[in-house]
C-alpha cells in the first residue's frame, strides 16, 4: 500500500510540472452559449509552435475545454447550386408529364440537375431543346432516373447528362405511364469558383529603408516578436510601369559541421530567401512559406531605375481559428507557449462536420506572459523538486524491500 501511495504521489508531481505555459489570453465575454470561432491574431499564433500543438482553452473552473482548429486556405473551390428557372411543370399522371426549363442567358450546358423528392420509382425520360418554343430538337432520346431516395434528407440530386447545346429552353418529358409524377422541386447546375482566403494583418512594430549605391533597395521589417508572415502586399505609387527581381530574408540556415558553417557564412548560402517578381501587370503580393522570423528584410534589384516608391508594405497571416462550445457566465482562457507539449486529442475531431457553417466571432482581449510568474515561483518549484526526488528515493526504497520480501517467500 506504501508503495502504491508514494507511486500515485510521484504520477500527481509528474502531472504538475507536465506543461509550462508561457503566454496566456483572455477571451472577451460570449453573449449566448453554442459554438464559437475565435480568431488567433498574430500575437497568439506567433508564440506558439508551428503546428499550435501546445494551444489549450480553459474555463473559469480551470477545466480544459475541447477546441478544433480551422485553417484558412489562400484559396478555397467552392461548388454552389445554381438554379435555373422552371416556367412549368405539367404533370398528367397516367401519360406524358413535361417539365420546362428556361436558360435565358444560352449558356453553354451537358447536363442538369433535378432535385427531387425521395421516391422508390423507376422513370424513362427524354429531353429536347428549342429557342422559341415552337420548334423542338432531339438532345436525348431516351435515358432513365432510377429509385431516389437519400437516407439523410427529404430530396436527392439527379443528374442528367447530354451532349453540350446552348438552347434558350430545355423540354424534359417524363413518362408517368406507370406511376404517379415525380416531385420536382427544383432544376439547375453546380458551378465551381474560387474564393480567396481571409488574412489578418500583422502588425510592424519599427521599419527602415536604404537605397545604396549598389543599385538595391533594402526594406527591413520588425515585429519585436515571434510571426509568421504567410503574404505581403507593397504599395507602390510611382513609376507607372516597373518590373523588379527582388527576394525575403526569412533567417539563417542552421546545423552542419562548423566547416560547412563557415562556407555557408563566405557565400551568403546561410540566409534563407524566397525570391519574387514585382510589376505593374499584376498585383503587388508576395506569397512566403510559413516560418517563424522575428523580422524580414526585403531587397529589391533596381538595375539601372531610380528605386520604387513604396507608400507602405503590409504584412498578412492566413486566418487561424480556434472552435469551441462556450457559455456567457464563463471566463475562458487561452494558455499556449510551451515548446514541448504534444496536441491534445478531442473526441470533437470525428464530429466536425456536425459544427454550423456560419459561427459568431469572439476577439482576445488581453494577452500577458506568464514568465514573471514563473520566476516568482522558483523557489517553491525548487521545494516541488526536492520533494519530489525524496519520494522517488522512497518509491525505490520500498521497491527493493519489496523484492526481497518475494525472495524469501520463494525459500
Amino acid at each position: 500500500m506504501r508503495s502504491l501511495f508514494l507511486l500515485a504521489l510521484c504520477l500527481g508531481m509528474h502531472t504538475a510540472f507536465g506543461q509550462d505555459f508561457g503566454w496566456q489570453a483572455a477571451l472577451a465575454p460570449v453573449p449566448a452559449s453554442g459554438w464559437h470561432k475565435v480568431l488567433l491574431p498574430a500575437s497568439v499564433t506567433g508564440r506558439l509552435q508551428p503546428g499550435m500543438e501546445d494551444l489549450r482553452l480553459y474555463g473559469s473552473d480551470g477545466k480544459a475545454v475541447p477546441y478544433l482548429l480551422q485553417i484558412e486556405q489562400p484559396v478555397q473551390y467552392k461548388t454552389l447550386f445554381k438554379p435555373y428557372q422552371i416556367l412549368r411543370y405539367t404533370r398528367r399522371p397516367g401519360g406524358l408529364s413535361e417539365l420546362l426549363i428556361h436558360n435565358p442567358e444560352q449558356r453553354s450546358i451537358n447536363n442538369i440537375s433535378l432535385l427531387i423528392g425521395n421516391a422508390e420509382v423507376r422513370k424513362t425520360v427524354a429531353l429536347s431543346g428549342s429557342d422559341n418554343q415552337q420548334d423542338w430538337y432531339v438532345l436525348k432520346e431516351q435515358d432513365v432516373l432510377y429509385a431516389i431516395r437519400n437516407e439523410k434528407q427529404t430530396a436527392e440530386v439527379k443528374l442528367l447528362d447530354f451532349p453540350l447545346s446552348k438552347y434558350r429552353y430545355f423540354r424534359l418529358q417524363l413518362n408517368d405511364s406507370a406511376s404517379a409524377p415525380l416531385n420536382i422541386l427544383k432544376a439547375g447546375y453546380y458551378d465551381t469558383y474560387s474564393e480567396a482566403g481571409k488574412y489578418t494583418r500583422i502588425p510592424i512594430q519599427h521599419s527602415s529603408r536604404k537605397d545604396s549605391s549598389d543599385k538595391i533597395t533594402y526594406l527591413r521589417l520588425d515585429f519585436g516578436q515571434p510571426v509568421y508572415p504567410e503574404q505581403l502586399v507593397f504599395y507602390v505609387s510611382s513609376p507607372q510601369l516597373y518590373y523588379r527581381e527582388g527576394k525575403v530574408v526569412l533567417g539563417k540556415r542552421t546545423g552542419g559541421t562548423r566547416r560547412e558553417r563557415k562556407r555557408r557564412q563566405r557565400t551568403n548560402r546561410h540566409l534563407i530567401f524566397e525570391p519574387f517578381i514585382l510589376h505593374s501587370n499584376a498585383p503587388a503580393q508576395v506569397y512566403l512559406p510559413r516560418r517563424k522570423v522575428e523580422q524580414l528584410v526585403i531587397q529589391l534589384q533596381n538595375e539601372d531605375n531610380a528605386p520604387l516608391t513604396i507608400d507602405s508594405v503590409q504584412v498578412l497571416q492566413l486566418n487561424r481559428y480556434l472552435l469551441a462550445q462556450l457559455q456567457p457566465n464563463q471566463a475562458y482562457t487561452l494558455r499556449y507557449g510551451d515548446k514541448d507539449l504534444d496536441a491534445p486529442h478531442y473526441d470533437l475531431h470525428h464530429f466536425q462536420d456536425s459544427i454550423p457553417a456560419t459561427l459568431p466571432l469572439v476577439s482576445i482581449q488581453k494577452i500577458t506572459s506568464l514568465k514573471k510568474e514563473k520566476k516568482a515561483n522558483t523557489g517553491s518549484k525548487i521545494i516541488l523538486w526536492a520533494a519530489l526526488g525524496i519520494v522517488a528515493v522512497g518509491l525505490g526504497y520500498m521497491t527493493v524491500r519489496l523484492l526481497k520480501d518475494m525472495d524469501k517467500k520463494k525459500l
